[in-house]
């Protein structure tokens, strides 16, 4: 539904070398969710007791993707306003537009906090990924599809899975599936379990 994750699927699409995201950068997006949505607009306030919204107005692009650009370039009178702030963002915008092009869902993986705030309710979802453990053939077709490069099988419930079903697709036993029942079944192995079977 976030017309920016997919512009950046449209963008990742351009035929170019394609590398992955060292997985210590995705834990920045959590940074960015304590300290700019929730600490900075807490702790300084104005003279009315109001927080300014830090994430939106300093670190996120997509506004100005979306707006902020065409905007400036349609009305002569913004254009006269701009100043350090949009050079800021459009500068940032650039940085996540040229990331685009050989990573997969950059800004998702590593900076955007809503994405991370759903991701805390993959497991208390009424929308649940499946794996058939003993199905399983450990390929990792699932993660060669996945847009934030997971495997499923590890963890069902992983917060950074997008439910975006390319892993069921892929997988070559249908090991894979997904409900909207709530269970309390236990769907996920753990992860030592997981390498245990991959050696035998």
């Amino acid at each position: 539904l976030c017309p920016f994750g997919f512009f950046q699927e449209l963008v990742y699409k351009l035929p170019t070398p394609k590398f992955q995201i060292p997985k210590f950068l995705t834990y920045f997006r959590y940074l960015v969710l304590l300290i700019l949505v929730i600490l900075l607009p807490i702790l300084v306030i104005d003279s009315l007791g109001f927080g300014e919204p830090w994430f939106c107005k300093w670190l996120c692009p997509a506004g100005t993707l979306e707006a902020g650009v065409l905007l400036s370039l349609l009305n002569r009178g913004i254009r006269s306003q701009l100043g350090f702030l949009f050079a800021w963002k459009t500068g940032l915008l650039i940085l996540f537009l040229l990331w685009m092009v050989f990573s997969e869902r950059p800004f998702c993986r590593t900076t955007c906090p809503l994405g991370t705030i759903f991701g805390f309710f993959n497991r208390v979802s009424a929308f649940k990924m499946r794996v058939d453990h003993k199905a399983c053939l450990l390929c990792d077709a699932c993660q060669r599809v996945c847009p934030v490069n997971i495997k499923i099988y590890e963890n069902p419930d992983s917060s950074q899975c997008l439910r975006c079903l390319k892993c069921e697709a892929a997988c070559p036993v249908s090991c894979i599936s997904h409900s909207f029942k709530l269970s309390e079944e236990n769907n996920r192995q753990p992860q030592a379990e997981v390498k245990a079977d991959r050696i035998a």
